[in-house]
């Protein structure tokens, strides 16, 4: 159940692979929740952590209080005009009230080309009845939000103790901060890449790295166990047809 409008990872399966049943992960830069939530779906327990207030309070919302979340999002978007939701992706996250934004939020999410709530081009017909009634359905039992109050998300790292995998859906590679053309909104999240696998090279626990294919990435990571898979979630070693990588530093695959 993909909740939230992004391009869906297809590492699942081999993730299951890699993890074993009832292992406990700590997940970082949540956004749109599908690995985390199809690992929990799968009895693995994951602590999913963010660095973004606005992106936590729409999961924990959604999480404790879903039939009231959904009640919310659908008695706004009736009313909201394009317009209306243009002016909201400068202000949404200003709102006082935190169920308010989680809605304002997701409404946006799903109404934007681009799958983020700060910017993109709006179109409701992207947003469902069929959609509003996932989040009324919502229920996983082994996924927890966690909010990191750090600037920079890798330093999120430091507070997953208890955990025994640590995950890394990155997406994609791109050295430029800027690539949407505009500051980054309250919604996105900066990677700096080269920190993280600084980091990476000095964690004693077990960790997975996911990222859109990228020839940078296949160098940088060379020292490591590396499996690329096709954009029907299927291994490949074609690089032509590998659509994500993933990479890890205990199961040589």
């Amino acid at each position: 159940m993909t909740i939230l409008r992004t391009k869906t990872s297809k590492a699942l399966n081999e993730l299951k692979k890699l993890i074993p049943e009832g292992s406990a992960i700590s997940s970082f830069f949540l956004y749109d929740g599908a690995l985390e939530m199809g690992l929990a779906k799968y009895n693995r327990t994951v602590v999913a952590h963010t660095n973004k207030q606005t992106v936590f309070e729409f999961w924990q919302g959604l999480k404790l209080h879903h039939r009231y979340l959904a009640s919310i999002v659908e008695f706004m978007f009736e009313r909201l005009t394009i317009p209306e939701l243009e002016i909201l992706q400068d202000n949404w996250y200003e709102y006082n009230d935190h169920f308010e934004r989680a809605a304002f939020f997701y409404i946006l999410n799903r109404c934007s080309n681009t799958g983020y709530a700060s910017h993109g081009n709006l179109n409701k017909e992207q947003l469902k009845p069929a959609h509003i009634n996932s989040l009324r359905r919502f229920e996983n039992k082994n996924f927890y939000p966690f909010f990191d109050n750090v600037k920079d998300p890798i330093e999120g790292i430091a507070t997953a103790k208890d955990t025994e995998y640590l995950l890394f859906p990155v997406g994609k590679f791109s050295h430029n901060f800027f690539d949407y053309g505009k500051n980054v909104g309250h919604d996105m999240v900066l990677i700096d890449h080269k920190n993280l696998k600084q980091n990476l090279e000095n964690i004693d626990k077990n960790w997975i790295v996911i990222y859109n294919f990228s020839p940078y990435i296949l160098k940088s990571y060379k020292d490591y166990n590396i499996v690329m898979i096709d954009k029907y979630g299927n291994k490949t070693k074609n690089m032509d047809r590998c659509h994500e990588i993933i990479i890890n530093n205990f199961v040589s695959v």
